[in-house]
């Protein structure tokens, strides 16, 4: 036992996860749906199981194993993800900001005997470079590879006249010492030998690996991906913005469409139709471009939609609200707003979560946002309608820079409802909540907040989740004014204030009440005081023992990527095929891959 270490350290699989990508069920021999997270810290991308919540296993004779990381060098910055398949073959593409390469990762070669079979590594014969010309002879012996570590880099082992230094063209430099005729191992198991030989200094050893990647560079800097009918859309911000396209097997090229100077292309979303989107982070416009399935890009028409600011992230949704009336919506994330827009591209205006309001803005969230993403269907509501049933519609997952993802319906723009909805003081159901009353602080005064005897309310929140939060408001009076100034600890001043016996709306329409005067007029420092609950869905971390904690924080969320799956019985003929909704998050900083249910809205499984 006093031999034993106190602290073992468990090596993860996840370090700073950046982006994913998700390969629909039933696209590949794999059957179900699978993920791919891209690691920030040491450039490696790992596959997962998506339905049965472990990682995939890619070997035929080790189930109970997973599969190994897919390396791309651990000098590279990966900011996204996607994956492309023909039904047999994988590849990924990825967009690396240290080197501002375009990458192409194969992944699965093809398919023998029901088994993948994935890229070897191979390596060139090492080459000694005698710096000054003194006749040394060094030498590398016994060269190893590690196939989910090695990649395609090349490398150095360099003497200075003291030490030999090892350094890769993607994994940087090694902090191990080779030493002469001793087994040597760079730090992340890429490379073995055994170096023999004397050397003097500036003579160094050169010696390629190969697992098939290719880069491409270009002058600026590869912001977005997306995969559209094997394809590879990519946004490159630089001197010449424009998006690039190439084969998604191949990696041949196939064109560019040119964007306006000034541009910075960003993440892109696209319609059932191939329209496409792009998030534009330099001016105040969405790039839509309207390029048919598999045509030469040179062909694309591209207009533009104003926005409030630069743009973030867009994504795209259509289907069906609760009363089952079409619609096609844009959601649309402006940079320092804080907040999502809706562009109704049916009626071709930003619509409005609440028309109460003049403005025709989204929801504001308060926290600037990471990423946007889509249902791939529809999801069960945690709300009943009056009829007691539960509506079913597409949502928009919004990840924010706090930790938090607010799920949004998407044919209202407003986050969904908890069971109870968002809600003022109740005292006919919270005993805890007594009616509010004036705090009388200067002579005697009698206004009242009037109270709804039918429902029971004082103070009525919007049916829109989102525009009411969790606050406490205060409704003080001004002599001079003759009015009331009202405040939200997280709201603010509003800029409308309420006058007694006039229904007061709060700038945002999140709150309603009327102030009755009372037989004593209101005095200088008379105030009402309440609570607000926000009543939304949303979800901030893993909450493991259900009991309303997260015992998992998730710092700094990435953008999601939506996937589904079927579940249930599906035999005999006559089950309901059951599909289920989720999104797949990545988190930076807390180092886990989150599996998020949107009909449940819990995201109780994940990966690290």
């Amino acid at each position: 036992m006093l031999a034993c270490e106190e602290f073992q350290t468990i090596p993860l699989h996840l370090d700073g996860p950046s982006a994913v990508a998700v390969i629909p069920q039933g696209a590949t021999p794999f059957f179900d749906a699978v993920g791919f997270v891209a690691n920030q810290r040491d450039g490696t991308i790992r596959a997962l199981q998506l339905k049965e919540n472990r990682y995939l296993t890619d070997d035929a004779v080790a189930s109970f194993l997973p599969a190994a990381p897919i390396a791309t060098g651990a000098r590279r910055l990966i900011t996204d993800l996607v994956a492309v398949t023909d039904g047999q073959a994988i590849t990924l593409w990825a967009a690396d900001n240290a080197t501002r390469t375009l990458i192409q990762v194969p992944y699965i070669m093809r398919w023998e005997d029901g088994a993948p079979v994935e890229f070897v590594p191979t390596s060139t014969d090492p080459v000694f470079v005698d710096g000054d010309g003194s006749g040394d002879d060094a030498a590398l012996t016994e060269v190893r590879l590690r196939g989910g570590y090695t990649t395609t880099e090349d490398w150095y082992i360099e003497y200075d006249g003291s030490r030999w230094w090892v350094k890769g063209s993607a994994s940087g430099v090694q902090v191990g010492v080779p030493v002469a005729g001793e087994r040597y191992r760079t730090d992340m198991g890429q490379l073995e030998f055994v170096l023999t030989g004397s050397a003097t200094a500036g003579d160094r050893l050169e010696i390629r690996t190969e697992t098939g990647i290719q880069q491409w560079v270009y002058d600026g800097a590869v912001l977005g991906l997306m995969e559209q009918g094997g394809r590879v859309f990519a946004s490159l911000a630089g001197p010449s913005p424009q998006i690039l396209v190439v084969d998604g097997l191949t990696g041949l090229w196939q064109g560019a469409i040119p964007l306006p100077a000034g541009s910075q292309p960003g993440r892109m979303t696209q319609a059932a139709d191939g329209r496409i989107w792009v998030a534009d982070g330099g001016l105040p416009v969405v790039h839509e471009i309207a390029l048919a399935p598999g045509a030469d890009p040179a062909t694309a028409i591209r207009t533009e939609i104003a926005a409030a600011a630069p743009v973030l992230d867009v994504a795209w949704s259509a289907g069906a609200d609760r009363e089952g009336a079409a619609y096609e919506h844009l959601f649309v994330a402006p940079v320092g707003l804080q907040r999502v827009d809706v562009w109704d591209l049916s009626l071709g205006a930003w619509h409005d979560p609440e028309p109460a309001t003049a403005e025709a803005e989204g929801i504001w969230l308060g926290v600037p946002v990471s990423g946007l993403a889509a249902s791939v269907g529809s999801v069960w509501l945690q709300q009943p309608d009056e009829d007691g049933a539960y509506p079913r519609v597409p949502v928009v997952a919004v990840s924010t820079q706090d930790g938090v993802v607010h799920p949004l319906d998407a044919s209202t723009g407003c986050v969904v409802q908890t069971y109870t909805g968002p809600q003022g003081p109740d005292p006919y159901y919270d005993a805890t909540d007594e009616v509010v009353t004036v705090e009388d602080l200067g002579p005697t005064s009698s206004p009242i907040l009037w109270l709804d005897e039918q429902s029971g309310h004082q103070v009525v929140t919007s049916g829109c989740g989102g525009l009411v939060r969790n606050e406490t408001w205060t409704v003080t009076y001004d002599s001079l004014l003759l009015s009331w100034e009202v405040e939200g600890t997280v709201s603010g001043v509003q800029s409308l204030r309420a006058r007694e016996d006039e229904r007061y709306v709060s700038d945002e329409g999140g709150i309603s009440f009327l102030i009755l005067a009372g037989n004593l007029p209101s005095t200088d420092g008379d105030r009402f005081s309440f609570n607000t609950d926000a009543g939304t869905a949303v979800m901030s971390g893993t909450d493991l023992d259900r009991d309303g904690d997260p015992d998992l924080l998730w710092e700094l969320p990435m953008r999601p990527v939506a996937f589904s799956y079927t579940g249930g019985p599906v035999g005999g003929g006559w089950d309901e095929l059951q599909r289920r909704e989720f999104m797949l998050l990545p988190v930076l900083n807390t180092d886990v891959a989150v599996k998020i249910s949107l009909d449940t809205m819990d995201g109780n499984i994940y990966w690290n």
